[in-house]
């Protein structure tokens, strides 16, 4: 084998379109398997297999702390390397092992045995949590190639400009599908077109997962620089990493900043069902227009973030997102007529565009400026960790749920709701998610300090160090 040059490992942009998109694919996968379990599986546990409201929440929230274990553990063993691995790189190989089963896994989530409370409970905790062990692991590698496999701004920004394109339309497929297939009869006669629509789910995200091979693929520079990074230091313990990691500034003010983008999805998502039927009552075709709308504008609104995130800085296009969004979703909560909610929908749509495009470009700054600090690569403890505090928002959408629908008195057998019990649904979906939107940006403004400047020394201190 010829020796590698140093000096081509610095070389920028060199990666195809056609491996940009297979990559950002893993955006389309995790933003559709996201949308049809976050908007679905609280309402069909809840309004179709009738368990009580209390058991789902318990469910729910055992699922997300277990997430919030499962996570940094996943990225830890992610990032050891074992000498099978070599062949063919550790994160394309951990891939490999858990794509395909997470995908096959998914449908058992709406496949629960009926009439038996405790049975049901069980199944639903115990198939969540399979499901999102092996969806960590997943989800953990596809991330963590992402700062050495892409290295400059302009490509990063040019596969983010691609995931989202890729997000949205998961998003927009997986709200689409369920809205086209799952029946609208009475609470509890819809089981069987929820199961059809999680069947439909998994084939996609089977063959989602062979199309991403591709981009997943690690070359040999990637591995062998890996290995020799990791083999000319001592590796520190687990508890060791994670104290440094949270002593990193910019790292804990994107930590919530995270927390606060996923919080907002997860709420979202999941009123958006009862929101339709128990509030604005549209048709299912109103729906699909306003999801339309809102994507569009998501979509429109990308290449504007990236020119902003070129210029000003990453830090400065999420700051206007999540400041915009909040103050819209603060008065959408008050619209009712159906094109002044779709006015709504498209202001949404745009700012929200904006964390969506620059979440990966702003966590691989804060990557760059950890390796250059530490001068090693442990980027799966860091990604863990930030998944750790992305999967919280499961935990707290389960809870902003449970104690709404108890306090409002929500009837999961009526067809229609009392006011008490929709303004429970409104402020589960906007007002709740406005106040997390308004944290991020109070982290983003007050703490993250990775302006341009400072990006750039950071860049040029990887190069010296050839990490």
């Amino acid at each position: 084998m010829s020796k590698i040059n140093e000096n081509d490992i610095y070389i920028e942009g060199n990666s195809s379109t056609g491996i940009h998109l297979s990559y950002a694919l893993g955006s389309f996968f995790n933003d559709f398997v996201a949308t049809a379990l976050s908007i679905w599986v609280f309402k069909f546990y809840e309004t179709e297999v009738f368990l009580p409201i209390i058991f789902i929440t318990i469910a729910i929230v055992i699922y997300g702390f277990w997430n919030m274990v499962n996570d940094p553990i996943a990225g830890h063993f992610s990032d050891r390397n074992i000498k099978s691995m070599k062949i063919k790189g550790k994160r394309f190989t951990w891939f490999i092992i858990t794509a395909i089963p997470c995908s096959l896994i998914f449908v058992f989530i709406f496949t629960p045995p009926l009439n038996n409370d405790i049975l049901i409970f069980l199944w639903m905790l115990a198939f969540l949590c399979i499901f999102d062990t092996l969806f960590s692991f997943l989800t953990i590698n596809w991330q963590a190639i992402f700062p050495d496999k892409f290295r400059s701004q302009k490509e990063r920004t040019k596969v983010a400009g691609f995931q989202i394109l890729f997000s949205l339309l998961g998003l927009t497929v997986g709200m689409m599908i369920p809205l086209l297939i799952i029946t609208t009869g009475p609470p509890g006669t819809n089981v069987e077109s929820y199961f059809v629509t999680a069947l439909i789910t998994t084939i996609i995200c089977t063959i989602t997962v062979l199309i991403m091979l591709p981009g997943m693929r690690e070359d040999r520079q990637m591995i062998d620089r890996t290995f020799r990074i990791k083999k000319r230091e001592d590796r520190e313990p687990y508890l060791k990493i994670l104290k440094n990691a949270v002593k990193q500034k910019n790292f804990m003010a994107y930590l919530f900043a995270y927390l606060a983008q996923t919080t907002v999805m997860a709420l979202l998502l999941a009123s958006i069902p009862y929101w339709t039927q128990y509030i604005t009552r549209i048709t299912p075709m109103e729906e699909l227009i306003l999801l339309l709308v809102f994507l569009l504008a998501s979509v429109a609104s990308a290449p504007i973030w990236i020119k902003v995130a070129r210029k000003y800085g990453n830090r400065i296009g999420y700051m206007c997102g999540t400041g915009g969004t909040a103050i819209f979703l603060t008065i959408a909560m008050f619209i009712t007529d159906f094109y002044g909610i779709m006015v709504g929908m498209v202001l949404i749509g745009i700012s929200m565009g904006a964390p969506w495009t620059l979440l990966y470009p702003c966590f691989s700054d804060v990557i760059d400026e950890i390796v250059v600090e530490t001068e090693k690569r442990d980027e799966g403890v860091y990604y863990g960790l930030r998944t750790f505090f992305g999967r919280l928002s499961i935990v707290i959408q389960a809870l902003t749920f449970g104690i709404l629908h108890i306090l409002t008195r929500f009837n999961p057998k009526a067809t229609i709701q009392s006011p008490l019990a929709q303004w429970g649904i409104l402020i589960g979906m906007f007002a709740v998610p406005a106040f997390f939107y308004f944290i991020g940006f109070l982290c983003m403004w007050k703490i993250y300090d990775l302006k341009p400047e400072k990006v750039q020394i950071i860049k040029n201190k990887l190069k010296e160090l050839k990490l």
